[in-house]
């Protein structure tokens, strides 16, 4: 019994633990720093499909009036195109996307036509090549 608890101790730590990635650094502003992680999600055609994070220097206030500073989205970039768009969006309580999670949304993808100077940019810089 007392070593079946260990192991069920044990599970539970690992479980809490925060899944980590080796995050990228895409741009750094007075506002936010946004990385991204190189281990692919999927890669078709011209589509590559990846997630980026971006933590806030101050905390951010969710529509449930809930503070987060940090969010996980899992983008599609298509390289030909020039287009990204996003389909979740996860927020944390904490940066690096550690602590609680204050919200999740799930969307369509729609990809729009990337902004000359954008964090969207950069991204397709690094990932398209």
């Amino acid at each position: 019994m007392k070593r079946a608890l260990s192991i069920a101790a044990a599970a539970a730590v690992f479980v809490s633990l925060p899944a980590s990635a080796e995050w990228i650094s895409l741009q750094q502003t007075p506002e936010a720093d946004e990385l991204f992680d190189p281990a692919l999600v999927s890669r078709e055609q011209s589509r590559i499909k990846l997630w980026t994070l971006t933590n806030f220097s101050k905390p951010m206030t969710s529509l449930e009036a809930r503070q987060y500073q940090s969010e996980k989205v899992l983008t599609t970039v298509d390289c030909a195109a020039g287009k990204s768009g996003a389909e979740q969006v996860i927020r944390y309580s904490d940066l690096n996307a550690g602590g609680d999670v204050i919200g999740q949304m799930d969307t369509p993808l729609r990809l729009a036509s990337v902004r000359p100077g954008s964090v969207d940019e950069a991204l397709l810089r690094r990932v398209c090549r």
